[in-house]
C-alpha cells in the first residue's frame, strides 16, 4: 500500500482552528496549547507544504491563496470523518426507540408488561413518553404511539390492539355500605367520581354520556368528586370515596384480583379502539418493527 504523502492530521486540525478562529491567540485557547506551540505547529506545516498558508499582517494574520484552497479541503475532511465517526457509533450504540401513551395507558397497562419486552429484546433501550396530549408522529418526539381511534391515521401503519368497555366500578367496601346500588338509575344518588381533562383519549366518554347509553336521564343527587387523574381517580374507588367509570384494558385485573368490583353489570362498548402505530416509512426499522409485533401479542390477550 502506498504511504500517503501528507502532512500529519495533528498540523491539520491545529491549521483548521487558527483559520477559523482567524488569530494564533484564540486558537491556543480552544486547543489548550500556548500560543508559541500553535505557531511552531504551523511553521512546520508550511515547511512541508513548502509554501505559506498564511500572511502575517500587523496583529493579524489572513489565509493565502494556497491557504484558503487547504482549509476548505481540511474542513470537509474533518466533517466526513466527524460524519462516519458518528454513524460508527450510533451503529454500535444499542438502538433506542421512543413510545408515546395516555398516563393511564403507561401506567396500568404498559409498564407492568415491560419486563417482558426487554426479556424478549434486551438490546432494545426503550423510553416511554407518558402524556395526555395528543401525539403527531412527524412532529414529536416519538418513534410509536399507542391510538385511539377508528385506526385511519395518514401516513401511520396501525395495528389494532383491542377494543374499549366502559363500566361503573367501586371498592368492596362501598358497595357493601351502599347494597342499595343495582341499577344504572341507583347511580344518580351515589358519590360519582369524576375525570377532568383527558380529551379524546378516553374516547369522550364520561358519566353522563355511560348514563345516557343505559337510559338514565336525571340529575345526580349528590355532588361528586372531580380529578384530573385517572390513577387519582381508581386510588379513590378502591379508598372506597366513589364509584368510578373503569376502562376494561385497564380495571378487568382489578376486579379479578378483588380490588375493585362492579356494582351494575352494565358496560358501555365503544365503537373506536385502540391501536399501536408507527410512521410508514419507519415501521421496518427493526427496533419499532419488534416491539410493533410484541405489542399486538400483548394485546391479543387483553379483554
Amino acid at each position: 500500500m502506498t504511504k500517503l504523502r501528507m502532512p500529519s492530521l495533528s498540523l491539520l486540525r491545529t491549521f483548521e482552528v487558527v483559520a477559523r478562529q482567524g488569530s494564533f491567540t484564540r486558537a491556543a485557547v480552544e486547543l489548550c496549547l500556548t500560543q508559541s506551540a500553535v505557531s511552531r505547529q504551523i511553521k512546520s506545516l508550511e515547511e512541508e507544504l513548502g509554501l505559506p498558508v498564511f500572511r502575517r499582517l500587523h496583529r493579524a494574520i489572513a489565509l493565502t491563496a494556497e491557504g484558503q484552497r487547504l482549509f476548505e479541503a481540511v474542513t470537509r475532511g474533518l466533517r466526513e470523518i466527524e460524519s462516519c465517526v458518528t454513524d460508527l457509533w450510533a451503529a454500535s450504540a444499542n438502538p433506542q426507540i421512543t413510545v408515546s401513551a395516555s398516563v393511564a395507558f403507561s401506567y396500568f397497562w404498559l409498564m407492568p408488561r415491560l419486563e417482558r419486552f426487554s426479556a424478549r429484546h434486551p438490546e432494545i433501550d426503550l423510553r416511554v413518553l407518558a402524556t395526555d396530549q395528543g401525539v403527531d408522529l412527524r412532529k414529536d418526539a416519538a418513534d410509536v404511539a399507542m391510538l385511539y381511534g377508528a385506526g385511519d391515521w395518514e401516513g401511520v401503519r396501525a395495528h389494532r390492539l383491542f377494543g374499549e368497555r366502559v363500566y361503573p366500578v367501586c371498592s368492596p367496601a362501598y358497595l357493601g355500605a351502599h347494597p342499595e346500588l343495582r341499577t344504572p338509575p341507583d347511580m344518580l344518588d351515589q358519590t360519582l367520581l369524576h375525570l377532568d381533562g383527558g380529551g379524546n383519549i378516553w374516547g369522550g366518554v364520561d358519566w353522563r354520556v355511560w348514563l345516557v347509553t343505559q337510559g338514565v336521564t336525571g340529575q345526580p343527587v349528590r355532588r361528586g368528586v372531580r380529578l384530573n387523574s385517572y390513577p387519582m381517580i381508581l386510588q379513590a374507588a378502591e379508598a372506597g370515596r366513589g364509584v368510578a367509570l373503569g376502562w376494561s384494558y385497564i380495571t378487568d385485573a382489578m376486579l379479578t384480583d378483588g380490588r375493585l368490583v362492579c356494582p351494575v353489570e352494565k358496560a358501555l362498548e365503544t365503537r373506536e379502539v385502540y391501536y399501536v402505530g408507527a410512521l410508514e416509512e419507519e415501521s421496518e426499522v427493526p427496533a419499532i418493527a419488534a416491539f410493533l409485533q410484541w405489542m399486538r401479542d400483548e394485546g391479543t390477550g387483553t379483554p
